[in-house]
């Protein structure tokens, strides 16, 4: 696992533009048709999702069967041990929410720092035995991106994504737009401005700049705005688009 997370890493770091489904489902069937469509990322959410703990591992297993996009998840909460817990269970990109501040940026990443680093974190390697692979995944590291999203982290983001360990910031825009006073889905100067600064923020810090996006037309606004870690489409509104296209179309 090692050289596919190092391989996404490095990627990311030259300048690559990710695109990705988000998983609120807990269908492995639509796990593997978006990683067969060729999405570059598919992200459980196990925050605002129906995704749990216990449907990690059959979903990882399923976006791997079918392509080799970055098995990506967000967390409940930046919360020690659930953070780890993913990490365990060979996810390789971990999204953390509501990341306010460079003491909750810097707790994130201690969540994923093993004892060979000198840390707390204890070694499950649930995956390796799941599959019958057990082997040391102490230097194991899966990216972590920390979601800005409220009026704390967009100040502070300068100095969050200084912080070590951090590989990226990813953008919750719908509570971004609650915390500048504007409303989601609506143009407003001031989360306009609040984008900026943060995209500008990870460029100089050389950390990858995410956003989350409702659709492929919203996705490629972000790409020619210099995102580059962009959720393009959801399972849930992608299916329900797909059903209300096909009915339309067979009642016209």
């Amino acid at each position: 696992m090692t050289a596919a997370i190092e391989n996404h890493r490095a990627r990311l770091r030259a300048g690559e533009i990710y695109n990705g489904l988000w998983m609120m489902s807990t269908s492995p069937e639509l796990a593997k048709i978006g990683s067969a469509a060729g999405f570059d990322y598919v992200c459980l959410d196990l925050q605002h999702g129906l995704v749990r703990p216990t449907d990690v591992l059959r979903l990882t297993d399923a976006v791997r069967a079918s392509g080799d996009a970055l098995v990506t998840a967000r967390v409940a909460a930046n919360r020690f041990t659930e953070i780890g817990a993913l990490a365990d269970a060979g996810v390789e990109a971990i999204i953390v929410p509501l990341v306010s501040s460079v003491e909750e940026a810097r707790a994130a990443v201690a969540a994923l720092d093993y004892p060979s680093r000198g840390r707390d974190r204890s070694w499950g390697p649930t995956a390796e035995i799941m599959h019958n692979a057990v082997q040391d995944t102490r230097d194991e590291r899966p990216l972590l991106f920390v979601m800005i999203e409220n009026e704390e982290g967009l100040s502070a983001v300068e100095d969050i994504c200084a912080v070590p360990g951090i590989d990226g910031v990813y953008v919750g825009p719908s509570d971004l737009a609650f915390a500048v006073g504007a409303l989601p889905g609506q143009h407003n100067e001031a989360h306009a401005e609040a984008l900026v600064r943060i995209r500008t923020a990870a460029d100089a810090a050389g950390v990858v700049p995410g956003i989350h996006c409702g659709d492929g037309e919203e996705a490629k606004l972000r790409k020619e705005q210099g995102f580059r870690f962009i959720t393009s489409c959801g399972d849930l509104g992608a299916a329900g688009r797909a059903f209300r296209e096909d009915l339309g179309a067979a009642r016209s």
